[in-house]
């Protein structure tokens, strides 16, 4: 009874946390909601152990396997129940746009492109001045749930008379910027304010900076001991599967745009970097250890020396080759604005985007980045901790 209570108590901090990293995930799949609950508790399991590293005889071995156990059943039950609510509310929010050609054309893109967690259904886009009485029709027709206003329509009287109608009968009204900030997890760059964006990084460095350095280097430690264990193993692999060089060192871009050197295992044939091109899963100059490497991402751990140094952090936006980074701050607008944050090992557009094998990929990821960047806290990093757990245990990495 007495190593009960223990665990209950430690059980709800551990819902209550992993609730706040968006665990389980909002879908309407009870499978994905099995995995991600079994992911929850893995992590908090982990981090009880790892805890013991520095805190031992803490906690006994039973409060932390019946604590990950009492974690994995409530949100499997919890994420299941509300899974199925979902699926028989038609799963997502139904959303009408009224917004210019230019960003409904956008917008478009973004959602038949969109990340794996996207809850909301588009219904309709209305762009002609000419359609604007028929704002609440459409609405009506299409069942929405949220009316979206873009930043001409949101001052036009026709459209805001609509707009406060549809509001008191219960509908959401969001600006653009607000829907994708929220929905899309990115910022629109034809919305985006530079100022407001660097003001928002001015308010951070004071605050949150030492906490985040602090956690940098505890997961570094963390990140060590794995690389001490793993490190016979990835000899071995280096040596029948890699021959050549084992690690692989390259110029990046960091914080405010200084270079460094980031440290990885090499997975590509020796010399093989040095040709340009972007870098894609599928790439032939690839080795077949070192994909292996790239796919459980055991290539990137060496960069807890980065962390250790302090170029890198944990999160923050993956650092581009200064070559590839100077090209694009000269095509894509506020590029060099992912700079404001040092870069880091995982990071939202990561999480939320594929591999970036061309410029459109990296404009698509930058407008991730830029949400980071006016968002960067704590429970940002470590939802984006959790999500890049998920990622590698439901998609092993893909």
């Amino acid at each position: 009874a007495l190593g009960v209570m223990p665990a209950l108590g430690m059980f709800a901090m551990c819902v209550l946390v992993a609730m706040i990293l968006g665990a389980p995930v909002r879908t309407t799949s009870v499978s994905e909601v099995a995995v991600s609950s079994m992911g929850a508790a893995l992590l908090m399991l982990g981090a009880s152990a790892t805890s013991q590293v520095f805190f031992p005889d803490t906690l006994p071995r039973f409060v932390m396997l019946l604590t990950a156990v009492l974690t994995m059943i409530w949100l499997f039950v919890f994420g299941s129940v509300m899974a199925i609510l979902l699926r028989r509310s038609g799963g997502a929010s139904r959303v009408v746009a009224v917004i210019s050609r230019k960003d409904a054309d956008q917008l478009i893109r973004d959602v038949d492109d969109g990340p794996f967690e996207q809850h909301f259904v588009l219904v309709a886009t209305i762009t002609d001045d000419a359609q604007y009485q028929d704002i609440s029709a459409r609405c009506l027709d299409g069942r929405a749930t949220t009316v979206v206003l873009g930043p001409r329509a949101s001052v036009h009287p026709v459209v805001v008379e609509h707009a406060a109608s549809l509001h008191r009968s219960g509908l959401r009204v969001r600006s653009l910027d607000d829907f994708y900030d929220e929905s899309l997890g990115k910022l629109p760059l034809s919305a985006l304010d530079r100022l407001a964006l660097m003001g928002d990084i001015e308010s951070l460095h004071g605050s949150y900076a030492p906490l985040k350095r602090a956690i940098d280097l505890v997961l570094a430690f963390v990140g060590m001991i794995v690389i001490a264990a793993l490190f016979p193993i990835i000899l071995l692999g280096n040596l029948i599967g890699n021959r050549g060089p084992l690690f692989f060192t390259q110029e990046r871009a960091g914080l405010n745009g200084q270079p460094f050197r980031i440290w990885k295992l090499r997975t590509m044939a020796p010399g093989a970097a040095d040709i340009s091109g972007w870098t894609s899963n599928n790439d032939p100059r690839i080795t077949p250890f070192g994909r292996m490497l790239r796919r459980t991402h055991i290539d990137e751990l060496p960069q807890v020396i980065n962390i250790f140094i302090g170029e890198l952090a944990v999160v923050g936006p993956r650092p581009e080759q200064v070559g590839y980074s100077r090209q694009l701050e000269t095509s894509l607008p506020f590029y060099a604005a992912r700079h404001l944050v040092r870069p880091g090992l995982t990071g939202w557009a990561q999480v939320k985007y594929r591999y970036a094998a061309s410029e459109e990929d990296a404009f698509v990821k930058l407008q991730y980045d830029l949400h980071y960047v006016r968002h960067e806290s704590l429970a940002t990093d470590l939802r984006i901790i959790w999500l890049t757990f998920r990622h590698l245990v439901r998609d092993g990495g893909h």
